[in-house]
């Protein structure tokens, strides 16, 4: 008989219970139909619903190149190599000049680059002024390291070390035996004891025509001797003379030198003894501007003769490494002091003109390069050289 208000308490329990929960759910219910606004319809996908055995949608294309790529790269490797990491390589003219610095005082890989073409066939002082000067302007060069290892290699060819390569096609040459390969100039004497092989051409107005063909071989890097064939003034000339250079410096680019000629003079028919005395210097602007000066004295040896003096200025600018401009003064004179002669005999003429590189050097001591040039010559200041008002030189000079 107890046993029944207990199960008549537990069964009163349970139905309590689920009438909770039915209404719980009934209320849940008619809050999410209260979100739903009325007269819309939900958009649902049909297919978000299939059952495992319906349709499914295709898998994605694998992309093979990928593939292919990563399996021909290899492996990343981000260690160091050996090789310097701003060795950059460029195809494109497109992608250099897509690299800007990115701060003041930074440099690109086409300038750099640009400047190694630059220094290509310059002498190791010339080349070196060019990257002080570089590093000047970029401070922050992204391949400064690179510049100063190179620097400091061309100190040490320009005081002694070998380098490969010269005229002979040796191992080496030291840096005290680099030639200068100076100017040569059209009317005046060689100043540089240097093997080469020059032919002019003049042709004046009223009535001259001239010229020479010279050729000079270095027995050694400060001994030469020559022969010219030609005619001046004074007629047709056989000119054979040997020079040594005092000073002869490709470090500060100076030459000093002196030589002596013998003048066979064949119309009229005599002999001269021609004494030179000659100097150079190069300064290091654009590609190099050589300025000569020169000293001469024909002492013939006919009757009522007397010294005939030959002064002269040259200069050579290189703006590039095809054009040069020239420029020549010649002061030739006569009877300055003769007792028998109230007025000298002079004849003063100034020439200017372009010269080209028609032939680039095959080796770095200058070997091989052809230069050719065409020049204006005038005279301003004459007596007695009355057959010559002016004319146009042409020019060239080899180098051996």
């Amino acid at each position: 008989m107890r046993r029944t208000p207990l199960l008549t308490v537990l069964v009163v329990a349970i139905l309590a219970s689920s009438s909770a929960f039915a209404a719980d759910k009934k209320k849940k219910t008619e809050t999410e139909d209260e979100e739903i606004p009325m007269g819309e319809t939900l958009d649902v996908d049909e297919d978000d619903f299939k059952e495992g055995g319906g349709e499914e949608a295709p898998p994605p294309q694998r992309i093979d190149e990928a593939d292919k790529e990563e399996e021909d790269g290899g492996e990343l490797d981000f260690g160091d190599d050996g090789k310097n990491e701003d060795d950059l390589q460029f195809t494109e003219d497109d992608e250099q000049q897509s690299v800007r610095p990115r701060a003041p005082g930074e440099d690109t890989a086409k300038l750099y680059r640009d400047t190694q073409k630059k220094c290509k066939d310059m002498t190791p002082d010339e080349e070196q002024l060019v990257w002080e000067s570089y590093l000047a302007k970029y401070p922050k060069s992204l391949f400064r390291d690179r510049i100063e290892e190179h620097m400091e290699e061309l100190s040490a060819i320009m005081f002694g070390e070998r380098v490969p390569g010269s005229d002979k096609g040796s191992a080496g040459v030291d840096a005290v035996d680099r030639e200068l390969n100076f100017a040569q100039p059209f009317s005046l004497s060689s100043v540089d004891t240097r093997s080469h092989v020059s032919v002019g051409v003049q042709w004046g107005f009223p009535s001259w025509f001239g010229g020479k063909v010279d050729a000079e071989y270095a027995f050694m890097r400060q001994f030469s001797a020559h022969v010219l064939l030609g005619r001046d003034f004074a007629g047709g000339v056989v000119q054979p003379g040997a020079k040594y250079a005092i000073i002869k410096s490709s470090r500060t680019g100076t030459i000093l030198s002196a030589g002596v000629d013998l003048k066979l003079n064949t119309a009229p028919t005599f002999l001269a003894v021609r004494p030179v005395v000659a100097f150079g210097q190069r300064i290091r602007f654009l590609k190099g501007l050589d300025i000569g000066a020169q000293m001469a004295v024909d002492i013939e040896t006919r009757e009522y003769s007397d010294l005939r003096y030959n002064w002269g200025l040259n200069a050579n600018l290189r703006a590039n490494d095809v054009v040069s401009v020239f420029w020549e003064w010649s002061w030739d004179a006569k009877y300055l002091s003769h007792p028998d002669v109230d007025d000298s005999f002079r004849f003063f003429t100034t020439t200017f003109g372009l010269k080209f590189t028609a032939k680039k050097q095959t080796d770095d001591q200058g070997s091989g390069r052809l230069d050719v040039g065409l020049g204006a010559a005038l005279p301003y200041a004459t007596n007695y050289w009355g057959f010559y008002l002016g004319g146009v030189d042409v020019l060239a000079d080899y180098y051996l």
